[in-house]
């Protein structure tokens, strides 16, 4: 049995910031981090970072690992402890979704994860938000056999919401303390 991976809720102010920074690097991809909280079956996208790779290209895209971890340690800026990491922006200059070489290096970041991460490829970014591609990535439970690829990576939907950064990491932290309690 696998883990459904569910699927992706942005905040609308979110994907204007990936999609700005996208545009501004063209005609070389670019990306970052996206940050975050998970319920069940639903990444919910709050922020997004932007982690320059200065050896991009029209085709390709390295998310520096040092670079990010400072850029997130920055960028979670006033966002309550139930924000962080949730998986991974970049940019396609032209109109294509996820590659294969994308989907692997998600299976790899989900292997290390605590819980789905999400991908999101904002594809031919002059055009707008239009064509927004998601995927997310989940351990399966552990098999016997560590040699066995133990993710799941999935298509997901990405839907994009007007409700603002602050109100939806306030609700998940008030529904956090709710439980805590």
């Amino acid at each position: 049995m696998t883990a459904n991976p569910g699927g992706i809720l942005m905040a609308h102010s979110a994907l204007d910031k990936a999609v700005a920074d996208g545009t501004a690097a063209l005609p070389q991809e670019t990306g970052g981090i996206l940050l975050g909280f998970r319920t069940p079956g639903l990444i919910v996208v709050t922020r997004t970072l932007t982690v320059p790779d200065p050896r991009s290209s029209r085709h390709g895209y390295l998310r520096r690992h040092r670079r990010a971890q400072t850029r997130m340690a920055l960028g979670r800026g006033d966002a309550p402890l139930v924000v962080g990491y949730v998986g991974e922006w970049h940019t396609h200059p032209a109109d294509v979704g996820p590659s294969l070489a994308d989907r692997r290096a998600l299976a790899a970041v989900a292997r290390l994860a605590q819980g789905p991460v999400a991908l999101v490829v904002l594809a031919d970014p002059p055009a707008g938000p239009a064509h927004v591609h998601g995927v997310v990535a989940a351990r399966r439970a552990l098999w016997p056999v560590a040699a066995i690829n133990p993710v799941e990576v999935a298509d997901a939907r990405v839907v994009i919401t007007d409700d603002t950064t602050a109100s939806l990491e306030a609700e998940a932290a008030s529904l956090t303390q709710a439980e805590s309690s």
